[in-house]
């Protein structure tokens, strides 16, 4: 297995994909800006957001008749330089090669306090260049709490903090409500204050 220190930084997107495939399985690695950065091993209710998300948009993406799929996140090339891994992406079902896309059209993360800052401000910043993003939606693991940047809104964000709040995903024909992303969690977590 190769050492970090075959693989200096600034690195490129290909070098970066070399390197990943020394990696062993389970780890998480993302290229921003030439550097890399491992992300930490999730937490429980991370994993069960995530699991929240795919299961209901999987059915309801399918019943709208979409060709479109909702997954865990494989690589997204932004640039020469960076190639990040959201939690999770909704893309066309039809496009499944390569191991890294471009075509996705909405990217979900759930913040970690080893991710944030990469979340909410190099990841913000940089998928909006993505042609095909509609949405880019970042939630809290510790609140109620959903911050979703659209296309249609300029990228302004705007804060989701009740559970009956709904994200409407446009010409996808879906809608997830944060009841249903938080689902069998509310009871743990903290809920804004009134």
């Amino acid at each position: 297995m190769a050492t970090l220190e075959a693989f200096p930084e600034p690195m490129n997107v290909e070098a970066f994909l070399a390197f990943y495939d020394t990696r062993p399985d389970g780890e998480k690695w993302e290229l921003i800006d030439g550097e890399l950065f491992m992300n930490a091993t999730p937490v429980s209710f991370h994993q069960l957001i995530v699991g929240n998300i795919i299961a209901h948009l999987f059915t309801k993406l399918r019943k709208a008749g979409k060709t479109h799929v909702a997954m865990p996140g494989i690589g997204v090339r932004l640039s020469d330089f960076s190639s990040v891994e959201p939690d999770v992406m909704i893309r066309p079902r039809d496009h499944f090669n390569g191991r890294t896309c471009q075509d996705i059209v909405v990217a979900f993360e759930v913040l970690s306090p080893s991710t944030k800052s990469n979340d909410l401000e190099f990841k913000r910043g940089s998928y909006p260049a993505l042609a095909s993003l509609t949405h880019y939606v970042v939630i809290s693991a510790e609140r109620i709490e959903v911050r979703v940047y659209a296309r249609n809104g300029g990228w302004a964000e705007t804060v989701l903090n009740k559970a009956n709040d709904e994200i409407d995903f446009g010409d996808l024909g879906a809608t997830l409500s944060l009841f249903e992303i938080y689902d069998d969690l509310t009871q743990y977590l903290d809920t804004p204050a009134a």
